[in-house]
């Protein structure tokens, strides 16, 4: 039965997020206790019609009185004006708000929201795959739902927008819609967001002191974070055994990639790409170039002989294509799935036990604990950014020699403990 507005009003938050329908398909939200409980109205509609659309969600806004609040009849009305429109003119239920808020906007001769972006992008001096991450979030995730050609200047903490919400409100609400799914990623929302504006602000497009995108701590998502799973020392043993073993029916590929993984603890995305052309054996180093690496710069890896016995069972197998870790599915012109390290975990019975990056610790505290050597040697061959910037911009030493005798006291102490090459 469809709720009265005194049962919408008497409605309490709770330590969840809350979704109760009010009649034909509308939704009062209620935000959790943490986040402030505040209730919302929300539309949802499949589009397009039929079993092959997707339910899509179509914001109508926050419950209450006064500028840019609905009544329950209220946005039981509008419910009803967008569906009809839906119906009529065959076009997505979100579209409507978007043409209105577009066709009530002042004519503006400063630069569009996209355009602030394209500009923040073209003067950032992030790394190429950084900016690139950037772009996929502003042209995927906020664009959309903001408006590309929306004045930038239209975003000002303070600026009035015709469903009576303010700039900072409507950049609060993009990122709870986004919180909710993804608490990590709305921050990161948030972040880029606040440096697009403040690039906007340094060329003059918006207002001195009204970057609506600015953090506080009411701002920060509490969504924890949590070390990646991994194993102690005096689990590897079994762990081991059981990759050998390999009842959860491995490829070759896969299980070489998972010894590798173990051998050199990179991160899977500098890993699983590696072409046969980055490995020098009259040097005894593979170089990872500098696109692949989180720090932006080249890495390399000394090769042990465990490590070149593993990647010789894969030249066997791939040593005529471009990947050593060459996926089947691709015939040999690409490379595996990085996830597929951590699928196989899985399929060992490792699911939240074992992760890809979670190796990665192994060393840092074995390498000090059972192999004696210093942690900044260790670090260096993770290929971490050692001390402040001032050392970072001057500090060119590798310790490739004393990382060489790491390796090879690594990859030896990993045989003992039963890894097979």
């Amino acid at each position: 039965m469809p709720l009265s507005d005194s049962q919408v009003k008497a409605l309490k938050a709770g330590p969840r997020r809350q979704s109760k329908s009010v009649g034909d398909s509308l939704i009062l939200v209620i935000e959790s206790e943490g986040r402030g409980g505040g209730k919302s109205f929300e539309g949802r509609l499949r589009f397009p019609p039929g079993r092959a659309g997707k339910q899509v969600p179509v914001r109508i806004g926050p419950y209450g009185k006064g500028p840019g609040k609905w009544s329950l009849k209220e946005a039981r009305d509008e419910w009803d004006r967008i569906r009809a429109w839906s119906k009529q003119t065959g076009r997505d239920p979100r579209d409507l708000k978007r043409q209105e808020q577009q066709d009530a906007l002042p004519q503006h001769s400063g630069p569009t929201l996209e355009q602030a972006a394209e500009a923040f992008l073209e003067h950032s001096r992030t790394r190429e795959r950084t900016k690139q991450g950037y772009r996929n979030m502003l042209w995927n995730q906020v664009l959309p739902v903001l408006g590309a050609g929306v004045p930038v200047e239209h975003f000002s903490w303070d600026h009035k927008h015709p469903d009576g919400r303010k700039g900072r409100e409507v950049v609060l609400d993009l990122k709870r819609t986004i919180e909710h799914r993804a608490p990590v990623q709305a921050d990161n929302v948030l972040m880029v967001l606040r440096q697009v504006f403040d690039h906007a602000i340094d060329q003059g497009w918006m207002p001195r002191d009204q970057n609506p995108a600015l953090g506080t701590k009411g701002t920060k998502s509490r969504h924890k974070s949590t070390p990646h799973p991994t194993l102690r020392w005096e689990q590897l043993p079994q762990f081991f055994q059981e990759l050998e073993q390999n009842d959860a029916n491995g490829s070759l590929v896969t299980l070489c990639a998972v010894k590798v993984l173990f051998m050199t603890f990179l991160r899977v995305g500098s890993l699983v790409p590696m072409r046969w052309e980055e490995l020098d054996y009259q040097e005894d180093l593979w170089t990872i170039p500098a696109e692949r690496m989180k720090s932006g710069r080249d890495h390399v890896v000394p090769l042990t002989d465990p490590l070149k016995e593993v990647i010789e069972t894969l030249r066997r197998v791939n040593g005529g294509g471009e990947y050593a870790f060459s996926s089947p599915r691709s015939r040999g012109s690409g490379h595996m799935n990085p996830y597929s390290i951590n699928q196989h975990f899985i399929r060992m019975g490792y699911k939240s036990v074992l992760r890809a990056h979670g190796i990665r610790s192994i060393p840092l505290t074995a390498g000090q604990e059972v192999l004696g050597f210093p942690a900044e040697v260790i670090q260096r061959q993770m290929a971490h950014v050692i001390g402040d910037k001032v050392r970072q911009a001057y500090d060119r030493s590798e310790f490739l020699e004393e990382r060489r005798k790491f390796m090879v006291s690594w990859c030896d102490a990993l045989l003992a403990q039963g890894l097979k090459v």
